[in-house]
């Protein structure tokens, strides 16, 4: 078992001592630690470390927050990335967020039922929002570039040997737009 240690500030102004501070006491053998908005889905480091967890040990970060602001889900995704490794977490902020005691494994597992439960809610309610809207006529997606009678006049064009680039210029559209209305 290896306990592996995450500390993230979000600028280069800030400093990453009192993270590293917390996880060296904790008897962090490795630490890894980086400057990046705790926004950015593409962190190398948080990336790295996902990586380099093996079953058995042990990952623990200063607070939930550390890992990511993403909001619940992604702080649940990388949650859930640790565990399907075989690996346990803690948190040094939020005592019920720790997998290496039953209770943590419980409350855990409780706040993870709880996150899904609330996103198959949205997913419900926002699939149901669409078909009424559906229903009563509402259009989805981007409007078209072209009229029906601007589609007509360019397949015509096209049809007596007209080149889609001039066709494209004289309607102020690209010459894609052209190629692909159906003849």
């Amino acid at each position: 078992m290896t306990i592996l240690g995450y500390a993230r500030v979000s600028t280069n102004g800030q400093v990453l001592d009192i993270q590293e501070f917390q996880l060296r006491a904790e008897g962090c053998a490795k630490i890894y630690a980086e400057k990046e908005s705790g926004t950015n889905a593409k962190r190398p480091v948080l990336n790295q470390l996902l990586r380099d967890v093996r079953p058995g040990d042990v990952v623990i970060f200063a607070a939930l927050d550390r890992l990511t602001r993403e909001g619940p889900y992604r702080t649940l995704a990388i949650l859930e990335t640790i565990t399907s490794r075989g690996a346990t977490y803690r948190s040094l902020a939020e005592p019920w967020a720790d997998t290496t005691t039953e209770l943590g494994e419980v409350l855990a597992a409780l706040v993870g039922y709880i996150a899904r439960k609330t996103r198959q809610d949205i997913l419900r309610r926002t699939s149901a929002g669409r078909q009424r809207a559906m229903a009563a006529g509402v259009r989805f997606g981007r409007r078209p570039k072209l009229t029906l009678q601007q589609r007509r006049e360019a397949s015509a064009r096209r049809k007596a040997g007209e080149r889609p680039e001039m066709i494209a210029t004289s309607l102020h559209v690209s010459a894609s737009t052209i190629r692909r209305i159906k003849d």
